[in-house]
């Protein structure tokens, strides 16, 4: 299946429509400091961006699974009130949700972000009005891989043999081809090195303009 017999587009949030850096890395250093571990420079934990939180507060320190979930309830009291604003929208992220939109395409949202968050902040940029599906983790941390939220957001669209995934990480290209998913990687997110072209991803793009270019090309 080519890009432009693609119906459904499937996005990723932080790091693909959203930047989030300021509010992911310095809830992550708030929450490492109040619990007593080392503080790193938020530059050096960009990594952050896109797998769960569990998971990533494990790697870096090397934690049980019972303090790490203690980092992340640390985290999401400075999160819930000032992270989740600390956002910045790439540029040009309206125009391809509009083009997509009046293109046909059906879109939708599946982050490991809780959905709480994501609608606040879809909201906060005015794009909740392009999306028929916006799926998230739950705060509970029953479901926050990526293959998991990506599942119920294609059962919700009804179809995953006509979409294509939009991330900027190898946990996005990854789970997309699970499901037999075309997939975008978008490389002026958070991808480490050639994460994604090492993951599979079948076209990188450099910006959403570029984004829109692959989907919609006539000849893709």
């Amino acid at each position: 299946m080519k890009f432009r017999d693609c119906r459904y587009v499937i996005f990723d949030l932080d790091g693909t429509l959203t930047d989030p850096r300021a509010g992911i890395t310095g809830s992550a250093v708030y929450a490492l400091r109040k619990l007593g571990y080392p503080t790193p420079e938020p530059s050096e934990i960009e990594w952050f961006i896109g797998p769960p939180l569990l998971w990533s507060f494990r790697e870096l320190t090397g934690c049980t699974e019972a303090e790490g979930r203690r980092l992340v309830e640390k985290y999401r009291e400075r999160y819930e009130v000032l992270g989740v604003h600390e956002n910045t929208l790439y540029p040009g992220v309206h125009e391809l949700l509009a083009a997509l939109k009046a293109n046909g395409r059906i879109l939708a949202v599946a982050s490991s972000k809780p959905a709480v968050f994501v609608r606040q902040i879809l909201d906060e940029y005015r794009l909740t009005e392009y999306f028929t599906v916006i799926e998230g983790s739950d705060l509970e941390g029953k479901c926050v891989e990526k293959e998991d939220v990506l599942r119920m957001a294609l059962a919700r669209l009804g179809d995953n043999r006509n979409a294509v995934m939009v991330g900027d990480r190898k946990f996005d290209v990854l789970a997309a081809r699970r499901f037999g998913l075309k997939t975008v990687g978008a490389a002026y997110g958070y991808a480490q090195g050639r994460e994604l072209e090492e993951a599979g991803a079948d076209k990188i793009a450099s910006s959403p303009a570029e984004i829109q270019k692959i989907i919609l090309d006539t000849d893709g």
